[in-house]
This record gives C-alpha cells, sequence and structure tokens, in this order.
C-alpha cells in the first residue's frame, strides 16, 4: 500500500522485525562480539561497564531514549525489544563513548544535553563504528 502525505510518499512494506529474523541467542552472541570490537577502539578494560540489554519496550518509554549509561555506577542499559538489531548495537556504542568520555574525566552534568559536543562525538563514533562492523557483519540489517 502507498500513501502519499505532504509530498512524501510512504509505502507499507510486511516486513518481519529484524528480532524475529535474528533469534535472541543470536542477538545476544553478536552484542558480545561488537562489544569486544568497540572496546579494541576505546580501551575501556576494566573500566568496562556491565552492559544490561533490556527487553521491556516501557523501559524506553520511562527513559525517553532506547539506552541509559551511568558511568557512577559502570552501567549501562539498552532496550532490544522491537528494534533493528544495528539501531540497538547503535545505541549501545554511543553510550559506551560516553564511557569513554567519562573516564577520561571530560563529562559535566550539561554534557547529556541535545547538541553538546559530547553528544554529538558519541553519535559520529557511533555512526563510524557501525558502517565498519556492519562491513565485516553484514547479519545486523537483516
Amino acid at each position: 500500500m502507498m500513501e502519499k502525505v505532504n509530498g512524501v510518499v510512504l509505502k507499507e512494506e510486511k516486513n518481519r522485525m529484524n528480532e524475529e529474523v535474528i533469534p535472541k541467542e543470536k542477538r545476544l552472541e553478536i552484542i558480545k562480539t561488537f562489544v569486544g570490537f568497540v572496546d579494541d577502539k576505546l580501551q575501556l578494560g576494566d573500566d568496562m561497564p556491565e552492559i544490561i540489554i533490556s527487553y521491556d519496550a516501557d523501559e524506553a518509554k520511562n527513559m525517553r531514549s532506547f539506552g541509559k549509561n551511568t558511568p557512577q555506577t559502570k552501567e549501562i542499559r539498552v532496550v532490544d525489544k522491537n528494534r533493528n538489531l544495528a539501531d540497538t548495537l547503535r545505541t549501545l556504542c554511543h553510550e559506551l563513548k560516553h564511557t569513554d568520555q567519562f573516564v577520561k574525566g571530560r563529562l559535566n552534568p550539561t554534557s547529556g544535553n541535545d547538541g553538546t559536543e559530547f553528544e554529538n562525538e558519541a553519535n559520529a563514533f557511533a555512526g563510524v563504528v557501525m558502517r565498519e562492523f556492519g562491513r565485516k557483519y553484514p547479519i545486523i540489517f537483516e
């Protein structure tokens, strides 16, 4: 079905969600591989936070985001429910970059505000890493 709204053509396709194509166990395996891939770049070592993958869709609503980094407690939470794996990994990478910024003493209470150099740096880093990882593991886009 195609519909035109304000000059934009919207095409509805009957595709399955990525999480239906890649089973949970395989997704977790890829996430672990990805964390190692990112750590090779950031060299977090002992500063690597605990990473919690959530399957609670309401958690994203409550956080108003798909990811949350609490560097003081060394914890990252990422919601994977109803998401393409590549998008979940991008969120995780973004949050890991914030851990790197925290470890280097660069974050302050307003660092997470929209448009700050810290947010822009995390977004850019995640974008580059996703392109590199996606070339090695194209399954993340299925």
